[in-house]
């Protein structure tokens, strides 16, 4: 029997709140259908595609074909289906794709190292220090996902957000900005953690349950829990979470849930077009997630740098890297998913975000305090490129120009903070709105500018 003592309040309160219930016992859905007031928008969900380590935008998506050579590398640019619009030659099918693509050529930010960069990227908020051993804590800036389900959750049986496959990092720091931070794990994202290519593949707690017995368990531990809180019950916020986790309970049991995280039910010539690789197949999940209704959905690549994986910060051998390693399967996988939310009719209603959490070196070898020999890129942050599909933005096109060198924007600067801004803004989320954080201050959502040319909003 499950026995729960009956502690001081004040000590217990804010403990239980955080935890979200039921967080330790593997019931971390609660916080995702906390209630929000929706408000209408034109754009339904969004996929943030975030290329971990930092890609190259001199050897990607703003190539300088006329700089010395230590600058512009070996790729050469090569004409895409957008008039004027070029891109490195080791991305075939997704220049083929580039009349569905808006090319942002000024991104900038002063953060360095990757897990400040990274949160800044995720929660659209500067992060409170500048080193790598940045990890996260309880007084973090929610990740977008978290700000959309306070400000527009989704609907039906389906959760406002989820994060896949891998955690990120740096090394053995991992990176805040991932979770509902001060907004509490009411509202994180599910996190759903392995390789969507393995046959073994599974969501653990939304596996079908043909007798009924691991759910009446569930409740019945639910019910145990509940008896046991004792005073904190009086507590309104208390209260509020068992209705939130009885809607966890049917969310756990829900078909359209596990329906959308069943890639068995892909014919094999899809999941052949994304790849039967681990970022391929997460982004036909992220397909399908968004086709069911989920809100906003990140796949992160690369986990954490220095892992087996391959991951995007090349510090050493950055062209062979990319020429074998890292461009032949992103070119199949992110074509293959615009073209597959175009067919679907998808693309209109799905806005599409793919950047690193900053850029690379304009020279080969030049050393910014993090490592780099004569083949590599060190991290950039204050000019890099990313690449916006999807919605009524028109495609086609480039927004911002770098300098000669892609060292810094020669025009139309635009910081992680504008950019989440106005995601937020076109997913009908008002990136003013007042939230209070653990240290009792009022701060809005986002402080940076809605830039409406970014998504034609």
């Amino acid at each position: 029997m499950l026995v729960i003592p009956d502690p001081p309040v004040e000590h217990t309160r804010r403990r239980w709140l955080q935890l979200g219930g039921l967080g330790a016992l593997g019931l971390s859905l609660p916080g995702l259908l906390r209630a929000g007031d929706a408000v209408h928008a034109p754009i339904r969900s969004c996929v943030l595609f975030l290329l971990h380590g930092g890609p190259s935008q001199l050897d990607t998506w703003d190539m300088k074909p006329d700089a010395p050579e230590e600058v512009r590398g070996e790729f050469r640019p090569v004409a895409t289906s957008a008039p004027g619009v070029r891109l490195t030659e080791h991305l075939p099918l997704v220049g083929r794709q580039a009349h569905r693509l808006t090319v942002v050529r000024s991104m900038t930010h002063a953060a360095v190292n990757h897990n400040a960069a990274t949160y800044l990227v995720t929660t659209g908020n500067a992060p409170p220090r500048e080193q790598i051993a940045f990890t996260p804590t309880e007084n973090d800036f929610p990740h977008l996902g978290a700000q959309v389900a306070l400000g527009r959750p989704a609907t039906g049986s389906v959760p406002t957000a989820v994060s896949l496959p891998d955690p990120v990092g740096d090394g053995p720091y991992p990176c805040p900005g991932q979770t509902g931070g001060f907004l509490g794990a009411a509202y994180a994202p599910l996190a759903v953690h392995g390789d969507p290519a393995d046959g073994a593949f599974t969501v653990p707690g939304l596996e079908e349950v043909a007798d009924g017995r691991r759910a009446a368990a569930r409740e019945g531990l639910l019910g145990a829990l509940d008896r046991g809180l004792g005073r904190l019950a009086d507590d309104g916020r208390v209260a509020d979470l068992g209705r939130y986790q009885r809607q966890a309970m049917r969310l756990l049991t829900s078909a359209a849930t596990r329906r959308a995280f069943d890639l068995r039910a892909e014919p094999d010539r899809v999941r052949d077009r994304y790849g039967r690789h681990k970022y391929g197949q997460s982004l036909l999940l992220a397909r399908r997630l968004v086709e069911a209704g989920v809100r906003l959905v990140t796949v992160y690549w690369g986990g954490r740098v220095n892992n087996p994986d391959p991951q995007w910060d090349t510090h050493v051998n950055n062209n062979r890297r990319l020429r074998d390693e890292l461009l032949p399967p992103f070119d199949q996988c992110f074509s293959a998913f615009l073209d597959d939310l175009a067919q679907r009719g998808l693309l209109a209603s799905t806005l599409v975000v793919c950047t690193g959490e900053f850029g690379r070196t304009p020279r080969f070898g030049q050393f910014t305090g993090n490592g780099v020999d004569a083949t590599g890129r060190d991290h950039w942050g204050r000019c890099y490129s990313l690449l916006l599909a999807g919605g009524p933005q028109p495609g086609g096109r480039v927004i911002g120009r770098s300098d000669r060198f892609a060292a810094y924007p020669a025009e139309d600067p635009v910081t992680p903070q504008d950019l989440t801004a106005s995601l937020l803004h076109a997913l009908g989320v008002d990136p003013a709105r007042e939230v209070r954080d653990n240290f009792l201050r009022t701060v809005p959502l986002s402080e940076g500018r809605v830039r409406p040319a970014l998504f034609g909003t």
